[in-house]
């Protein structure tokens, strides 16, 4: 029985792992239980073994890919000042699409269109990935109250998530990088605000969370 719960928690880790990967690169809906169990090297009818429904294998899945993407970050800026860490995490959400493989993509940018039409579940494992990035960024703006580097924090991660989106968009190489660049050039200037321009976008922020 021992043996037969440890392969049955692998299995079905290895599903979440193999639909993860597939639902960044390729999208929600265009994925099916049937792709993610052949990508598994599983039949089709386990599926319901270990999971209720698609929505729950997506909210799962995604849940992985958040943490993915955030222990790269943390490892990667180990041992780094505050300003470079700040510059790795941006350039490498930034530049997420180049990558060849999809491990550390982030589902916001990926898949953010269609997250907005599941169930609550699903958004809500979402929303949680987004507040962890802006609290990994926040920890490492010191130069301004919690409250003000929050403020900033989700500004920035509004900005790197919606030009990734923009730019898987665009038709060209070139027009992506520009929005890309664009961003990156918006995202230092957010990062270098201080005293009183920090606490407007602090309380700007609160304003437009109020509505």
């Amino acid at each position: 029985m021992r043996r037969s719960r440890s392969d049955a928690a692998e299995t079905r880790e290895r599903i979440v792992s193999t639909a993860s990967k597939m639902f960044l690169e390729k999208g929600l809906e265009s994925v099916g239980m049937r792709d993610i169990m052949a990508a598994a090297g599983l039949t089709p009818g386990g599926f319901y073994r270990h999971f209720e429904s698609k929505e729950q294998l997506i909210a799962e899945a995604n849940s992985a890919a958040f943490g993915r993407l955030l222990e790269m970050f943390e490892a990667e800026t180990a041992g780094k000042s505050n300003a470079e860490a700040l510059e790795i995490i941006v350039w490498r959400y930034l530049n997420q699409s180049q990558a060849e493989e999809n491990t550390f993509r982030c589902p916001l940018s990926m898949n953010g269109g269609e997250l907005s039409h599941c169930e609550p579940q699903v958004r809500a494992v979402a929303l949680s990935g987004y507040q962890r990035m802006v609290e990994l960024i926040a920890d490492r703006i010191t130069h301004v109250k919690r409250a003000e580097a929050l403020a900033i924090a989700g500004g920035v991660v509004s900005t790197m998530v919606g030009s990734v989106t923009m730019a898987n968009l665009a038709s060209t190489k070139t027009a992506a990088s520009a929005i890309l660049s664009n961003a990156h050039g918006v995202i230092r200037t957010l990062l270098s605000v201080t005293g009183t321009s920090a606490k407007t976008a602090a309380d700007g922020a609160k304003k437009l969370s109020a509505r």
